[in-house]
């Protein structure tokens, strides 16, 4: 759906960051209307955001093991098992990120991918996605979708949210679309092509609308030539 139109209100609300109003969630067949964020995470759903989740000024290790750290009996961190345990995910993963590093001194898609393992390496069944390649090159997006693709191949199930119709149709197998807070369609990626998923979002009065009318051009004020770079 486009943007505003409820995608990241309605992921809150399955996450328990929101109430609902009315309705009713559930997942694998357990009712879990309006459940904490907390149980959310133990039922196995984690929230990529948009903005993401993370401390800048403490290391990749920290970032994942926030909260959840390993102590042994006198409560000391057992650090060389928890920066093992990073290296084995990021392994899966097919990424070379050290544990040790400063996560301010990541790339967009590192951080991107390192929000991934976190929610990996504490089993997450369900991942959702909140348009995670806004700020990533076209390599980087690349990496990223191999990696959901190989992570789809080994159970796990992901909600992709996005716009951008080339994204949906090389990693959706279904498809939901809303519009003004409201749902408008579902179905599979197979019985579809992005014309029709694109005038679902738009609605069909604008879709072949034409925008541009003539009119009058004032003074030229600004000429380039020759520019590149």
């Amino acid at each position: 759906g486009p943007s505003g139109c409820g995608k990241s209100t309605l992921m809150n609300i399955l996450t328990g960051v929101h109430r609902l109003d009315k309705g009713k969630v559930f997942f694998e067949g357990k009712d879990v209307t309006n459940c904490s964020i907390a149980e959310s995470e133990a039922m196995g759903v984690a929230f990529v955001h948009q903005e993401l989740n993370l401390f800048n000024d403490l290391t990749v290790c920290e970032n994942i093991f926030f909260n959840k750290e390993l102590k042994n009996k006198l409560g000391k961190l057992r650090k060389k098992e928890m920066i093992q345990k990073c290296e084995e995910v990021f392994q899966k993963l097919g990424v070379d990120i050290d544990p040790n590093a400063l996560v301010e001194t990541l790339s967009a898609s590192e951080k991107q991918t390192l929000e991934i393992a976190k929610a990996i390496f504490f089993d997450a069944k369900l991942l959702i996605l909140d348009e995670p390649t806004t700020a990533l090159s076209n390599e980087e997006i690349d990496h990223l979708f191999n990696i959901v693709e190989n992570l789809k191949k080994e159970g796990k199930s992901f909600i992709f949210i996005s716009h951008k119709m080339p994204e949906i149709f090389r990693l959706a197998d279904r498809y939901t679309v809303l519009r003004n807070g409201e749902f408008i369609e579902e179905g599979n990626i197979a019985d579809t092509d992005p014309q029709s998923v694109t005038s679902a979002m738009v609605g069909a009065t604008f879709s072949n609308a034409e925008i541009y009318t003539s009119r009058a051009l004032g003074e030229e004020v600004l000429s380039l030539k020759g520019v590149s770079g």
